[in-house]
């Protein structure tokens, strides 16, 4: 099936290579999408959230703006999971 792809691939005219690709590409963006939306972000408390990240309460309270924590009430708030990973991912 490889074969016939690439087959099919070599066969579009050289006037139309830049619209394949940008066809291909929008079709890449739209799965890559549609995977992160297919996973549901988690609301986590304080307490998951430092758990999660291996740090103390205070140390979220403390960098809660830099989480991307939302304000609930003045004495709660909440943190993305999926937002988390991703300032993990970072700093590794």
């Amino acid at each position: 099936m490889t074969t016939t792809l690439i087959t099919a691939l070599d066969a579009i005219p050289a006037e139309q290579v830049p619209a394949a690709i940008a066809r291909l590409a929008a079709r890449a963006m739209q799965q890559a999408l549609q995977g992160d939306v297919a996973t549901p972000d988690e609301t986590l408390t304080v307490e998951q959230a430092a758990k999660l990240l291996h740090v103390t309460r205070r140390f979220v309270w403390n960098h809660a703006r830099e989480l991307g924590a939302t304000r609930v009430s003045e004495r709660k708030i909440v943190l993305s999971r999926r937002r988390l990973t991703r300032w993990l991912e970072a700093r590794r």
